[in-house]
């Protein structure tokens, strides 16, 4: 290549950084997608939210948004042909994301190829209050166990000094051990708020109750376990051979929380975004029949089922054998309202997925019912359950973003605003243009909606 050819890449590379930029700014899905080729992919460096083309991308953007977080461009760096960019991260639950991510850009054509997820280093907290013996002791024995393993990270101490820090740090007592911002300990079930105070911590660990995590936890914390890396590996590429002998030799490996994976179960893997991976029903069979809960949370705010995270990506093949199972389909925790994966499934539009509930015989709320057009369960909810108006307009909303004309005609006959601006800054007019519901859009043009805030009435 020559210099001028370079020189010619640099720019037009630099042009669409300044593009993302923009698009970030603007934050809707296709600002973003315009940037990227069909074959875009992204993904994490070692793994995770795989996204091997556009529209996947486009949907993962759009699920971070539902969620409320938010990218910023602060830095972009060349390097060769690929550019490096950092990303300021706001989310409503910062323990959630890192607030900076750092990813490398490929460039083709004058579009993104490829985003990597670059991993970033490590972070170790322990947190602790003064007088605590299981502290003290604890910290020389965790510098020698990272000396003896090379691992050359700073551990940053957090004192706890009252019941109200206790409970705003979720601290379930001292020591607590956090790497990347998540506990240690694997077997960790869901938090409840009594369970944050100033007290000492007692660890359930395979040999017995103690007042400091093992060893094998803080290490698994920070190096990748083989046995676990080989069993995500097996589980994403449909290797049910090698999956098979892995759960024969460890018996513990299909109940096991895993450490580098924020407490997520081989399970939650197999059903784990963009999902449809290879042979997942028989995955999902050999888990099951290895001793997987298929109703067992994941740990954090939004404690999601399997059948949670199926959902989310309408994978009906995983959603089947997970039901098939025995997985709970009432089980709550949703990102979208803590509810079921029903919500999951209709907030997101995946609705051969929701249509798949309906049929197993999962229950729907106003919101649900309205945006599956089931016009006798709106009329129901309307009649017993004595939804506020806010309920009405949500379900209204819930309507026209699943192309819904009769239900939505219930529902703006119940009360509900014509103009709400609801999710995703969308008002019901924006949300069945997105759905490309064209009865539902001619209708509300007739009505004088309009299409987002500031809008004036036709």
């Amino acid at each position: 290549m020559s210099h001028e050819d370079e020189d010619g890449s640099a720019a037009a590379g630099d042009e669409l950084v300044a593009a993302l930029r923009d698009a970030l700014t603007v934050g809707t899905r296709d600002a973003f997608t315009e940037l990227l080729t069909d074959d875009v992919r992204w993904g994490g460096e070692h793994g995770g939210n795989e996204c091997t083309n556009r529209a996947e991308a486009g949907d993962h953007y759009a699920r971070l948004l539902a969620e409320g977080v938010t990218l910023q461009v602060t830095e972009t760096t060349r390097d060769g042909e690929t550019w490096l960019v950092q990303l300021a991260v706001r989310s409503p639950d910062p323990a959630d994301f890192p607030a900076k991510q750092t990813v490398r850009l490929t460039m083709r054509d004058g579009l993104i190829a490829d985003i990597c997820e670059l991993d970033p280093p490590p972070t170790i907290e322990v947190l602790y209050f003064d007088g605590c013996p299981n502290h003290e002791a604890f910290l020389p024995h965790l510098t020698q166990l990272l000396d003896e393993h090379g691992i050359v990270v700073p551990v940053t101490l957090v004192r706890i000094e009252s019941e109200d820090q206790a409970r705003s740090r979720k601290f379930l007592g001292s020591p607590t051990l956090r790497v990347n911002g998540h506990d240690v300990d694997p077997t960790r079930g869901r938090d409840t708020d009594d369970a944050y105070a100033l007290q000492c911590r007692l660890y359930a660990t395979p040999t017995g109750t103690a007042g400091t995590p093992p060893d094998e936890w803080i290490i698994n914390a920070l190096v990748a376990n083989p046995t676990h890396e080989a069993a995500i590996a097996a589980v994403r590429g449909g290797d049910l051979q090698t999956l098979g002998d892995l759960l024969r030799s460890n018996e513990d490996l299909a109940t096991a929380r895993l450490a580098r994976q924020q407490g997520r179960t081989l399970l939650h893997i197999a059903t784990d975004w963009p999902g449809h991976y290879p042979e997942v029903a028989s995955t999902i069979a050999a888990l099951v029949a290895a001793g997987a809960d298929p109703s067992r949370p994941c740990l954090g705010k939004h404690p999601e089922t399997p059948l949670h995270w199926a959902a989310s990506s309408g994978d009906l093949d995983a959603m089947n054998a997970l039901l098939d199972a025995g997985a709970d389909i009432e089980a709550t925790g949703a990102i979208i309202a803590g509810g079921t994966p029903m919500a999951d499934a209709t907030a997101f539009g995946q609705w051969p997925a929701a249509r798949l509930l309906l049929e197993r015989g999962a229950a729907t709320n106003l919101f649900e019912s309205a945006a599956l057009g089931l016009v006798v369960r709106v009329e129901a909810h309307l009649s017993t359950s004595k939804p506020t108006p806010e309920d009405i307009t949500g379900g209204f909303w819930g309507a026209c973003h699943g192309g819904q004309l009769e239900t939505a005609k219930v529902l703006l006959d119940a009360g509900a605003d014509l103009n709400w601006i609801g999710y995703d800054d969308l008002t019901p007019l924006g949300a069945g243009s997105r759905a490309q519901a064209d009865d539902v859009v001619a209708w509300l043009h007739r009505l004088g909606a309009v299409q987002a805030a500031g809008d004036e009435k036709p």
